[in-house]
């Protein structure tokens, strides 16, 4: 019979979970660590099966009022495509949770199927009507070397090829000023585009966290002294992740995102990489809808949609989470869904 167990070694927890098939940067032990500056309590459960992980569950914990606590499991479980091991591994989390004083515990894994979402379902988890991740994401193939460029819109191969030729280079860095240069990207990009952003401590916390574990790359592409555009890449087991993007209003013309992104990809093989991750795109993209500008802009390296099946509360005391759950639906009353 497998065990639930805590896992206190960083390379062992992302040496599993990386690999795993339903893997997500959000279940890393880097992220847990980001969060853990930010209000969160991180814990990372394995079920051991023949001293082997077969399954695992990086949970945040945040306390509310009158000594209970909310749970998250940001883009987890992982399972690694073994359903069959989720009934027990969840009861046996539950019981955990529950003598700790949890209350209920919200999972939106990267699971795309009926099957998955039957799963869930058939251990009490109750949709949520406010999702806390993207819905939807665009993954591109980027194995095979040279053969990852021609499987490129042809559009987005020219964009790439003029790049290059007006001369725009692009810096790869993992320094604390590159992440500097990128925030005041970001800073203009988000007021432009009308987007939250957050504070400047957050983003250098991010790259020292994730840099320690050899996880992530700032990239930036200028012409001449000019800043055009900046990206925040993740590099995690088999994926290239992209995180976070800004460009300057006036680089719209030479588009050098194209370059920037080419550049992150060829880097990302170099690594092993063989997929990535355009991240948050829009669950059914509309020309006008928020976020779509990012969807054409994402769809034109020719990746697959793929949409996952959404945010789930599993309750851990039922009585505390039918609670929680109408607090939120007064909370959110009347704010738009995220995108």
């Amino acid at each position: 019979m497998p065990e639930l167990t805590t896992c206190e070694d960083a390379s062992a927890w992302d040496a599993f979970v990386s690999q795993a098939r339903d893997a997500s940067l959000l279940q890393s032990w880097a992220w847990g660590g980001l969060k853990s500056r930010y209000g969160w309590q991180p814990r990372r459960y394995l079920w051991v099966e023949a001293a082997r992980p077969i399954a695992a569950a990086a949970v945040l914990r945040r306390r509310l009022p009158g000594g209970l606590y909310l749970d998250y499991a940001p883009r987890g479980p992982i399972l690694d495509g073994h359903l069959e091991n989720w009934p027990d591994f969840w009861q046996t989390l539950r019981e955990h949770l529950a003598a700790e004083g949890g209350t209920v515990l919200k999972v939106d894994p990267e699971w795309t199927t009926d099957a998955q979402r039957a799963a869930l379902t058939a251990s009490g988890a109750l949709p949520s009507r406010h999702p806390i991740q993207h819905q939807a994401t665009m993954v591109v193939d980027i194995s095979g070397g040279d053969a990852a460029l021609m499987r490129l819109k042809e559009s987005t191969r020219r964009n790439i090829r003029s790049g290059s030729r007006q001369g725009i280079m692009v810096e790869a860095s993992e320094a604390s000023a590159a992440m500097d240069s990128f925030y005041d990207l970001l800073v203009e990009t988000a007021a432009r585009e009308q987007f939250t952003i957050r504070g400047r401590a957050y983003y250098q916390d991010l790259l020292g966290l994730f840099r320690e574990r050899g996880q992530v790359c700032v990239y930036l592409a200028r012409l001449e002294d000019r800043l055009l555009a900046g990206a925040v890449m993740l590099f995690f087991g088999s994926k290239l992740i992209y995180l976070y993007g800004g460009t300057r209003s006036e680089a719209k013309d030479l588009k050098p995102g194209y370059l920037l992104h080419w550049r992150a990809i060829e880097d990302a093989q170099r690594r092993g990489c063989t997929s990535y991750d355009m991240w948050g795109v829009p669950l059914d993209p509309q020309p006008g809808q928020r976020g779509y500008g990012y969807y054409v802009f994402k769809s034109r390296f020719n990746g697959r949609l793929v949409r996952f099946i959404g945010l789930y509360d599993l309750p851990v005391n039922r009585a505390a989470t039918l609670t929680i759950r109408l607090a939120e639906r007064f909370a959110r009353a009347g704010q738009p869904e995220f995108v």
